[in-house]
């Protein structure tokens, strides 16, 4: 029996790359089940808009507004019954065989997840990374690398949020998708792959399943890798290998380990723009020189970051045992 598929497109104050998103659905090879757009915007553009141009597709409101991406996610997976669950971003534009073959790894029942590649129109990003595309590594850092190609269908540990699926048998056994993941949201979506994997669960790499990821601008709050980014990756990194793996697994004291490691770079970037020359040999000017101390901010942001992951990985395992996470 072949199995019927859910799209749900998470989004947040950005109707215009919702209908992009929605007019590329269109164009699929093999129609969904159902399309489920999430909205958590402040306005009511994106309702106005799913309602008057794609009277077919559902509207499901968040109300807790910005920072709560997994409980859009949630809703979306709660508000679907297809066998297969798919999430793409709203900035995430699909080729028109994806979901045929996002679906083809389902055929072998030990599969649980199914995610594809999201290209970002980077020369070389197809080869770039190769050999760790979506990978925990053994100091607890996550690896990304998902618009590699690697030629065929690969498992990995997890999974890219604009463009990942999972079994809904598999969901309703590790009680559905969790949030407290907030800020930027980061690791949400790993939050879920890594879960899947414990429970024993097969998660693979498509490469052949495409979305065109054109990265829209932040609209609940800062830039990609500004120091806010940067406080939440630490905060929600360490507060995800807690939840999954528990306090006592090493990959916790590595991960933390690690950022302390990774802090040297700063600091040598900070000397080297103390220098009174560039690497080239032109003189730096004064100006440039009295703001190198600037690029140690991202230091303290790294730092804050993971000492707060210790109270809210405190906080989110508390409520995880009083299920109260979804």
């Amino acid at each position: 029996m072949s199995l019927t598929a859910s799209v749900v497109i998470i989004t947040y104050a950005r109707p215009d790359y919702v209908r992009t998103c929605l007019e590329h659905l269109g164009r699929l090879s093999t129609a969904p089940r159902e399309i489920v757009v999430v909205d958590a915007s402040p306005d009511d553009r994106t309702i106005t808009l799913v309602a008057e141009e794609f009277p077919d597709v559902r509207l499901v409101r968040n109300e807790l507004g910005p920072g709560t991406m997994p409980e859009s996610r949630q809703l979306g997976y709660a508000a679907t019954d297809g066998d297969v669950i798919a999430f793409i971003d709203d900035d995430a534009f699909v080729d028109p065989d994806w979901l045929d073959q996002l679906l083809a790894p389902y055929e072998d029942p030990s599969v649980v997840a199914v995610g594809g590649r999201a290209l970002n129109g980077i020369e070389g990003e197809e080869t770039s990374g190769l050999g760790e595309i979506g990978r925990l590594l053994p100091d607890g850092r996550l690896t990304g690398n998902f618009a590699a190609d690697p030629g065929r269908v690969i498992e990995v540990d997890h999974l890219l949020g604009a463009n990942m699926s999972f079994r809904r048998s598999a969901l309703d056994a590790i009680g559905g998708i969790r949030g407290n993941y907030p800020g930027t949201c980061l690791c949400e979506e790993s939050d879920i792959s890594l879960r899947l994997g414990k429970a024993g669960g097969r998660l693979v790499f498509q490469p052949r399943a495409i979305v065109r990821h054109v990265a829209a601008p932040y609209t609940s709050g800062g830039k990609r890798f500004d120091r806010r980014y940067l406080y939440y990756a630490r905060r929600n990194h360490l507060m995800l290998l807690v939840r999954v793996f528990g306090w006592r697994d090493p990959l916790v004291r590595r991960y933390a380990l690690t950022t302390l490691r990774d802090q040297s770079e700063y600091l040598r970037v900070f000397v080297r723009r103390l220098g009174p020359r560039h690497s080239d040999g032109r003189p730096r000017r004064v100006s440039k020189r009295l703001l190198a101390p600037v690029v140690l901010t991202r230091s303290l942001a790294e730092l804050a970051g993971l000492l707060a992951g210790v109270p809210a990985a405190i906080r989110a395992t508390r409520s995880d045992r009083q299920g109260g996470s979804r």
